[in-house]
């Protein structure tokens, strides 16, 4: 019997919903308006609902569309044209009939709704992205803001719309974090009670869409993908950290260079893995397969592969096994050969083998059910990998959605006409060839019931959970329940379908329905969370709703867990003892037999000694039975990073191993003395807030950065200690003053030497240094002012500019000198109202050979470029006057913020009075 927490009711009947209008189609079509008067306009609407802006469309556009495009609810075809445009001058052109999955909310977010006789239909994302300046939506929560709302209890709703992800901490079972599409895009929820509680972070700014959810191997490290706007057309996949178990989320780092859509991401776990911590992410480009990796825990990410040799498809994964190889799987969109196809990588990413398919689909793409008769059901894979060390080890598994045998596959036939299954296969040779396992439900209901969107997680015992969606209380195929079950014998049996949900679900028609998946996560003290899309009845009404319903692992038994208290991290002097370690050992589920403790892989000329006290250790309810670990460090140790694993292992049966790491930095002696590089020794017109940088010191852990006005440092002005090799004073130096700086580093062993002592001088460049918020689409703009006091007539004026910024086509720049309110604009709409490449980093000059524009890589506006109009504005000016930078941000949606302005002026030098003549 399973236990589910939560009330559940099989009794709840379903009232029959009030009817949902999908897309609003009134619009009257004016066919002189048309631009090209060979196009019959009124017949655009086979393509999509009609759309004022389809006017601009010619025949040369619509000859774009495959003879058999297909009909995309809420997405007019001028917008279809435009993607197909886009894809073309990316280098990845649409081949088929099928678009992006979220082409919809891409339209949304990039055009705020359809527009019909003249009125903008705002609905979505289009709310939020395009507001009405007479109805604005209400203030949004975003994720990297640090207000959580009040929780949800029990079994039911956590924020959010559809389309979810959940995962639990891997160290720490009762910190889960879960996304979801949401009101203003992607929302993430966080809890730290197993899920039995759920609290809101609120929306990942400038995103859309299909959350994926990870954990470093540690737990510290919580990572979430999205779909993000802002950084060209279209959407990119983007990453976000948080370090405070999903609380908060810092900024979003780009992944994708490209229109993307679908994507996933996957951490390796595994403690015998040499790729441990890298972080993968999948997704494609107008169907072509992409990969990108970091190997910094998230911090940045590789140029994309493109798989552009393979089958195209839709809807990837990736999981890893106990060495660390990758596995990459997708389903093709082959038209009459849709296929499983897995490829494999075993260097971490770096390269990839041949693609193998792994099952032969009888559906493609998507297909019609009575569920999802509009939007469709999707087939998506879901994998994971057995780690356990059981009978089915390294075992890969893959489940995903299907067309049963009744149905006339290949995504063609009716909803009336179509069912949907289940399928798992796995591979027992690292992927080299595929079996199908046992069907993990019922199957002689197929002509009456429907199940889809499946999620599979596989636990630390080897046990294979899979959650989807069921339509048996529906008699009408209609309507779904979230249904669960687990195999503990490698997918050869199933338990009985469990339903989770406590009521079942009626089929909105909104173009949404329930998404493209669902999500599940097997914690380590046995318990299976899962969240789905729920359209259940509140107060007589259909309510579209992100769920979590939780049930216990009972094939896992008893089980304990074991995690590090306190800092994981440790900085020690060769031949000194590491200072005491606290591991808590925590038992679940009435576990209470010894573990025995050990340290495997420990390098033993670097740590002679290691123990940990007790051993064996009998693990006890949280917060755990505390272990004390003590190392001692070899006096000829050399210096390095060294990983360690505390092991815990239980003999059984069945076994159960467990582990906590932890990382020693080893100092071999204090470090030697830095290099400084920049400002290189006797630079000349350095700008008055230079950054300091320096070469990195091996067993370095941390620099001191001095600078002063004289060689011997008793006028220090600017001082710092850093952990990194480089170093910005908080405050602007002066101008045309000469200054001396040098470097100590430091470490458990002490100090340093100090560098040599570099010298430079600094220019007539004068800065504005802050943080000045631009607001979004609003005309008054944001002011950075910068009084300067420095005499002399200005001959020439250069200006450089840097701004944080996710669409720099929203942006005008205009310089003010305010003594004599001479107002000059740098440039409108920089790089033109389409440059979607984020940030600006740019210097103004009269004598730069091209104007601006919009670059391909971050910062969008860089270089030196000419302004809209011409400097000499200022020429003859006093230098002596409060200057101003105004940022208007004159559209919606993104936002930034003016860091940095500086003036760069040439000067008129009165001669006469230098050379002590009065006049």
């Amino acid at each position: 019997m399973f236990m589910i927490s939560g009330p559940v009711s099989a009794s709840d009947k379903p009232k029959a919903p009030t009817p949902i209008k999908a897309e609003i189609d009134d619009a009257v079509i004016d066919q002189a308006r048309g631009a090209d008067q060979s196009v019959d306009y009124a017949s655009l609407r086979k393509f999509g609902p009609w759309d004022d802006r389809n006017y601009d469309l010619t025949a040369a556009d619509i000859a774009m569309l495959p003879a058999n495009d297909r009909y995309v609810p809420n997405v007019p075809v001028f917008f279809k044209v435009l993607k197909r445009k886009e894809g073309i001058a990316e280098g990845r052109p649409l081949l088929f009939e099928i678009y992006p999955r979220e082409i919809d909310k891409e339209f949304l977010t990039r055009f705020g709704g359809l527009l019909q006789n003249g009125v903008l239909n705002r609905r979505g994302l289009g709310i939020y992205s395009h507001p009405d300046p007479q109805n604005p939506p209400k203030p949004l929560q975003w994720a990297t803001d640090p207000l959580p709302n009040a929780p949800v209890e029990g079994e039911g709703p956590m924020a959010g719309d559809n389309e979810t992800g959940i995962e639990y901490n891997p160290v720490n079972p009762n910190i889960v974090i879960a996304g979801s599409n949401g009101p203003g895009g992607q929302v993430m929820n966080y809890s730290s009670d197993g899920g039995v509680t759920w609290s809101t972070a609120g929306a990942l700014p400038s995103t859309c869409c299909d959350p994926a959810s990870d954990w470093s191997s540690d737990g510290t490290v919580a990572y979430t993908a999205s779909l993000g706007s802002g950084f060209g057309s279209g959407y990119r996949t983007v990453v976000y950290r948080s370090t405070n178990n999903g609380q908060t989320w810092g900024p979003a780092v780009r992944v994708s260079n490209a229109s993307s859509d679908k994507e996933y991401i996957h951490v390796d776990h595994s403690a015998s893995s040499p790729y441990r911590d890298y972080v993968y992410a999948t997704w494609h480009e107008s169907n072509v397969m992409m990969f990108s990796r970091s190997t910094d825990r998230g911090l940045t990410f590789s140029t994309p592969l493109a798989f552009t040799s393979d089958e195209r498809g839709i809807g990837s994964d990736i999981t890893t096994d106990a060495a660390g190889r990758i596995y990459y799987a997708w389903p093709s969109i082959t038209s009459g050969s849709a296929e499983i196809w897995v490829k494999t990588s075993t260097d971490g990413g770096a390269t990839f083998g041949p693609a193998v398919m792994a099952y032969d689909l009888r559906g493609r793409f998507d297909f019609a059910i009575p569920a999802m008769e509009s939007r469709r059901a999707f087939i998506y894979i879901s994998a994971d990998v057995d780690q356990s060390g059981g009978p089915h080890n390294g075992r890969v598994y893959l489940a995903f959605t299907d067309e049963a045998p009744n149905s006339p596959g290949n995504g063609g036939g009716t909803a009336a006409a179509t069912h949907g299954w289940i399928q798992v296969v796995y591979s027992d040779n690292q992927g080299a060839t595929w079996q199908v396992a046992a069907t993990p439900h019922a199957t002689s209901d197929q002509a009456t019931v429907d199940r889809f969107h499946p999620w599979l997680d596989v636990d630390n015992t080897g046990n294979v959970h899979v959650g989807f969606y069921d339509t048996r209380h529906s008699a009408n195929r209609t309507g779904v329940d979230f249904y669960y079950v687990v195999s503990a014998d490698g997918g050869a049996s199933w338990t009985e379908e469990t339903r989770v949900s406590a009521a079942t679900s009626i089929n909105i028609t909104n173009g949404q329905e329930w998404g493209d998946y669902n999500g599940l996560s097997a914690s380590s003290a046995n318990r299976v969370a899962m969240s789905w899309t729920d359209n259940r009845l509140v107060s007589g009404s259909a309510s579209q709703r992100s769920f979590v319903g939780r049930v216990t692992n009972v094939m896992a038994g008893p089980n304990f867990g074991m995690a590090v208290t306190g800092p994981s991290t440790f900085d020690v002097c060769a031949g000194q003892p590491v200072p005491a370690i606290t591991v808590n050992a925590t038992a679940f589920s009435g576990f209470s037999s010894p573990v025995a403790l050990s340290f495997p892989g420990l390098n033993a000329a670097v740590f002679p000694t290691a123990t940990a006290t007790p051993n064996p250790v009998t693990p006890s309810a949280s917060p755990g039975a505390p272990i004390t670990v003590n190392l001692t460090t070899a006096a000829a140790a050399p210096t390095g990073t060294y990983p360690i694993t505390l092991e815990g292992t239980f003999g059984g049966p069945p076994p159960i191993t467990r582990s906590a790491a932890f990382t020693v930095n080893v100092s071999q002696g204090a470090p030697t003395a830095a290099t400084l590089t920049a400002p290189a020794d006797n630079a000349t017109s350095v700008a008055t807030m230079p950054t300091f940088t320096w070469g990195a010191i091996a067993g370095a852990s941390n620099y001191l950065v001095q600078v002063a006005t004289d060689a011997a440092f008793t006028n220090i002005v600017a001082s710092g200690t850093v952990t990194g090799n480089s170093f910005t004073p908080g405050t602007a130096l002066n101008t045309t003053t000469t200054y001396y700086w040098r470097v100590k580093a430091s470490n458990a062993c002490g100090d340093g030497a100090f560098s040599p002592v570099f010298r430079f001088t600094t220019g007539s460049i004068i800065c504005f240094n802050g943080s000045v918020a631009i607001p979004d689409n609003n005309a008054t703009g944001a002011n950075a002012d910068l009084a300067v006091a420095a005499a002399g007539t200005i001959t020439d004026l250069n200006v450089s500019v840097k701004i944080t910024h996710t669409y720099p086509g929203d942006l005008d720049l205009i310089l003010v000198h305010q003594a004599s309110s001479t107002s000059l604009t740098l440039g409108s709409r920089l790089g033109s109202s389409s440059c979607g490449m984020d940030n600006v980093d740019v210097t103004f000059d009269d004598e730069a050979p091209g104007a601006i524009t919009c670059a391909t890589t971050s910062p969008g506006i860089t270089g030196t470029v000419r302004p809209a109009n011409p400097l000499t504005a200022f020429d003859g000016k006093e230098l002596a006057s409060g200057w101003r930078l105004t940022a208007i941000d004159r559209a919606g949606q993104d936002t930034g913020s003016i860091t940095q302005f500086c003036l760069i002026p040439s000067l008129l030098v009165d001669t006469i009075f230098k050379n002590s003549f009065e006049p």
